[in-house]
């Protein structure tokens, strides 16, 4: 049982406690156990035969004896237990925009549904508007979330992805015919959601590895089998491709299964100028085949620049890198600080001491203080009186810090009339200071794009959080006229987020590359609200990447005098 298995189904009970309608601290601490076990590198299967589970923050009594069960059975009988009371179809409901626990409920208790069939069958017969709280507006609004839905079935998020990747990956390491191993596909171009795994082995045996690996523990069932090829569903229910080839043949096969299909085709084209042939067996030409033995060397043959995985989508980047202009893209070394945190000031779990060492281990410079402000009344958000006294703080925590600057920001809230929820005098008070629209989701297009343009014309602005508002696979970008905030960015001097939260990834690849076109910047922040979220910073990484985005265009990637002066003059 890994730290990722422990994980899944501690934010299962989590889903099923919130359907149940149980006390919320219960399944939020559930939550809070299942992000710490997926970032932590501790081991619960080892910790748990020492007895040192309480090592691992927010793991107490009552969450220790259950890993426990877990470790030592591979079952637990509560979660067992809850799945009983709970239908399955109901927790597929909570992957509806706008629905939660509380209508999930309501629409089981009044009219026993439990599964999405069913639930729109009730909405086509207009029985959802005869229930408290669910109007005309809100049963057809259902229905269509029902649609969107069922549209992204089969597609897995990049951090679901990226710990299923790491158990195969592991498997396949330990395998002593396997020479060299990696994960391919839209997982290696860092897409924000997956439909599966692809990985490519090299191995002098492909038969034997063939084999194991559909033998392996985690398959549930195996698809399709040959000598050098498998395709295998894992208990995960997430479908993955081996492929296994001979030594000589990897870089090529790795850069095939990498793709996407636009990129190699793209390739051929631009390979048949050159009178070559590319194949997942090398590069021929005139009968003779050349075996690249790394990537660089692969594109070096073909005339152009290494292409990173994260830009081979198929839109420009062969004749960039045939005409020598691909970027030097950000790398996770030019990071030097996080610029949007959250502490205990507001809804976060950590101190802002415990933050600012998370941020020392991790090798920043500068870390932003981004509590919540009052409007946010659900996250604890800060009013005048306690915001100036955290502002008093943190200036006395930077006397004792070496090596690390502590920001003292605030995130914002852009308000439905369009007014921010803190006077200008306040904003003035603050080193940084994010904006951010936390209400009013379904207000027209006009609206909530001038509720954000207003917020870049305060001079006091420095980053617009999390633009759209998207949460992937649960809720929708909201209505906004994207070329026109980033318009206005430009010309404001105002920072656009990237927010690392691989449940937002917000803004999305191709906004950053256009803003990119405009001049516009950008901060990678992850929005931690634990200290083991700081860790996310790599899947913002990823999407500022396939934006093209290089280091100079990334705010937290300049030393702390150049960004003190550019959030002073914002220029």
């Amino acid at each position: 049982m890994t730290n990722w298995e422990v994980a899944q189904i501690f934010l299962e009970i989590a889903e099923l406690l919130d359907i149940l309608g149980e006390n919320p601290f219960k399944s939020r601490a559930y939550r809070k156990a299942a992000r710490v076990l997926q970032n932590t590198p501790l081991e619960v299967e080892q910790l748990a035969r020492d007895g040192r589970l309480k090592e691992i923050p927010g793991i107490g009594a009552a969450l220790e004896d259950k890993i426990k069960e877990l470790v030592a059975t591979g079952k637990l009988r509560y979660y067992e237990e809850l799945k009983k009371k709970v239908p399955q179809g109901l927790r597929e409901m909570l992957r509806i925009p706008g629905v939660g626990a509380k209508t999930v409920q309501l629409l089981y208790r009044n009219l026993n549904i439990t599964s999405l069939d069913e639930l729109v069958a009730a909405a086509r017969e207009q029985r959802l508007r005869q229930l408290p709280g669910i109007g005309k507006k809100t049963e057809e609004a259902i229905l269509k979330g029902i649609e969107w839905v069922r549209r992204r079935e089969k597609r897995w998020p990049l951090h679901f992805a990226s710990a299923v990747a790491g158990e195969i990956q592991r498997f396949l390491e330990e395998q002593q015919e396997v020479i060299k191993v990696t994960a391919a596909g839209s997982y290696r171009r860092g897409r924000e959601t997956v439909g599966d795994l692809d990985f490519v082995v090299a191995s002098e045996d492909p038969p034997t590895v063939v084999r194991k690996f559909a033998g392996a523990p985690w398959v549930q069932e195996v698809i399709a089998e040959d000598e050098n090829e498998a395709t295998v569903l894992t208990r995960w229910d997430i479908q993955v491709d081996l492929l296994v080839v001979k030594p000589p043949y990897f870089i090529s096969a790795l850069h095939h299964f990498t793709g996407s299909p636009e990129h190699n085709v793209a390739l051929r084209e631009s390979a048949r100028g050159l009178d070559c042939k590319i194949s997942e067996y090398g590069i021929t030409k005139e009968g003779t085949t050349f075996y690249p033995e790394t990537e660089e060397e692969f594109f070096e043959h073909l005339g152009m620049m290494y292409i990173p995985p994260e830009l081979r989508e198929g839109q420009g980047e062969i004749e960039a890198a045939l005409n020598g202009t691909l970027p030097r893209l950000v790398e996770s070394n030019d990071i030097k600080g996080d610029l949007h945190v959250h502490s205990d000031w507001s809804d976060g779990v950590n101190t802002m001491e415990e933050l600012a060492a998370a941020a020392k281990r991790r090798g920043y410079r500068y870390l932003a203080i981004t509590d919540h402000t009052k409007s946010l009344s659900i996250a604890h958000g800060l009013d005048e009186e306690r915001l100036l006294r955290q502002r008093e703080q943190i200036d006395l925590m930077n006397r004792d810090l070496d090596g690390l600057h502590v920001l003292a920001g605030m995130e914002v809230d852009i308000l439905p009339n369009k007014d921010l929820d803190f006077d200008d005098r306040i904003l003035s008070e603050m080193d940084l200071v994010i904006a951010s629209i936390h209400s009013g989701f379904k207000q027209d297009r006009e609206t909530l794009t001038d509720r954000i343009v207003e917020a870049m014309k305060n001079e006091h602005i420095d980053i617009i959080g999390h633009p759209t508002g998207r949460l992937i696979g649960r809720r929708e970008p909201y209505e906004l006229d994207v070329s026109r905030v980033l318009e206005v960015a430009a010309e404001t001097g105002t920072a656009m987020e990237i927010n690392a939260s691989p449940d937002r990834l917000d803004l999305k690849d191709v906004y950053i590359r256009e803003g990119k076109s405009l001049g516009v910047k950008f901060a990678i922040n992850t929005d931690a609200h634990d200290v083991n979220f700081l860790d996310d910073m790599r899947y913002g990484l990823l999407t500022a990447r396939r934006g093209w985005a290089k280091a100079e265009d990334v705010i937290n990637t300049w030393p702390l005098p150049k960004l003190k002066r550019w959030l002073k003059k914002k220029t």
